[in-house]
């Protein structure tokens, strides 16, 4: 039995060492002369740094009372770790010119593709309450799942034992290129699923709600910008003149860092009262990155050989550019970092006698069921309807109609809709006061 208690430790223990021999062979690889980006030690470490930074959040996570996100945070490392791993393997077997090289070559070539719906469904499980799982999740899943696939069976190197090939598009080719082209739409619309329902749900909300669902959003966006610096990368590559080794490792550093980024908003967003400061590092640090994306990509095709511009016109034109994406960004981060920091008066955390938290649905409400009393302590927050649906993993539809019962049962008049929110919030504040009162 005890052993059985200890498997989940011993797993991670064995992830580690599995890495941590990953790491060893790559750099091995690197002193016995690979010039390969796979052996890069910038990258390697990189992507151990950011496994690192998935497995502290998913201890903390778990540390705060969110298991599920703590699981998929985990899951987010031990993806992390099996891409390094499947790099050391397919640099041994390519350096060996066994026959399994070109079917390794293939798996790790799609090995990057997972940790990406994983930092997603990392931040966007911070924020949920109960068992129940939105349906965005499998659909991510799926898709991205889906594409994996696609990458390995229909993706080849076009010299697999000439070593690892880099990112550059010239180095790959694509069987039945349709279906290819279609899978790749298809993972980037994925990819976009999580991010727009989350800041469609956190800009409708109001205070605590907002901040903590904004957080969430930022951390799945890191994603999508990751795809479109892979895209970019392809860009530098061709007008761009960019070596491919160069833009392949920083595709590595962008990867581990955004999982990092991701993980980081969870816990953030799972902790709750989430702090202004806070709220603009994220948001800046969002803002930020797409904003060194579209500098990046637009100077790559003002620098690039084709349009024979002088170098004064190159450094001028980028400089412009600079100036305009990087203020616009620093403008609009800052306002919506506002934005998502006002902040709306907080419920008294409810204790029991040992000093933990109360959960919402525990705390009594005269005439509410236990459901219903979860459904205001959210709107107490600040939560939007679509806030309130996203949190508690319902459908707007049966938020309404909680709401609907909410007020009813409080007694609560049909005037403005706003006025009846603010009431049964204040109602929420003196329940959960003087709760806290009791129990103390």
């Amino acid at each position: 039995m005890i052993a059985i208690a200890r498997l989940p430790s011993a797993g991670r223990v064995l992830g580690g060492v599995a890495g941590g021999v990953a790491v060893s062979v790559l750099l091995a690889f690197r002193l016995a002369g690979d010039g390969g980006f796979a052996t890069d030690p910038v990258g390697v470490l990189a992507l151990a740094a950011g496994a690192i930074g998935a497995a502290v959040a998913a201890t903390r996570l778990a540390g705060v009372g969110n298991r599920r996100a703590g699981k998929l945070a985990t899951w987010l490392c031990a993806s992390l770790l099996a891409y390094l791993i499947l790099a050391a393997w397919a640099v041994w077997v390519v350096t060996a010119r066994h026959p399994t090289a070109a079917l390794v070559v293939a798996a790790w070539n799609s090995a990057w593709i997972p940790p990406l719906a994983l930092m997603q469904l990392t931040a966007s499980a911070a924020i949920r309450t109960g068992t129940r799982t939105p349906w965005t999740h499998p659909v991510l899943a799926a898709l991205i799942g889906t594409v994996t696939l696609a990458n390995a069976l229909l993706t080849t190197a076009s010299e697999p034992f000439s070593g690892l090939p880099t990112i550059a598009p010239e180095s790959w080719r694509t069987v039945i290129e349709p279906v290819g082209a279609f899978a790749t739409l298809l993972g980037i619309l994925a990819l976009l699923l999580v991010p727009v329902t989350l800041w469609r749900a956190a800009l409708g909300s109001e205070g605590s709600a907002r901040a903590r669902i904004g957080v969430a959003a930022a951390g799945a966006t890191a994603a999508p910008l990751t795809v479109c610096f892979c895209l970019l990368l392809a860009i530098a590559r061709d007008p761009g003149a960019v070596e491919p080794s160069l833009g392949s490792v920083a595709f590595l550093v962008a990867l581990a860092g955004a999982s990092a980024f991701s993980a980081a908003c969870a816990l953030i967003a799972a902790r709750g009262g989430v702090e202004r400061r806070q709220v603009a590092i994220v948001v800046r640090g969002t803002g930020f990155a797409g904003a060194a994306l579209a500098v990046m990509g637009t100077g790559t095709i003002i620098a690039a050989p084709g349009l024979r511009l002088g170098a004064t016109s190159v450094a001028f034109l980028i400089a412009a550019v600079t100036v305009v994406v990087g203020g616009g960004a620093w403008a609009g981060t800052g306002r919506l970092a506002r934005v998502l920091a006002l902040q709306v008066p907080q419920a008294p955390q409810a204790l029991n006698d040992k000093g933990v938290a109360v959960p919402a649905g525990e705390i009594p409400v005269t005439g509410l069921t236990p459901r219903e009393a979860e459904v205001l302590a959210v709107l107490a927050e600040g939560a939007s309807n679509a806030g309130i649906a996203t949190q508690l993993v319902v459908s707007e539809r049966t938020v309404d109609a909680h709401l609907r019962a909410i007020f009813a049962k409080l007694g609560l008049t049909p005037h403005a809709e706003t006025n009846r929110r603010v009431q049964a919030t204040r109602i929420w504040l003196d329940h959960a006061a003087a709760n806290r009162g009791n129990r103390g």
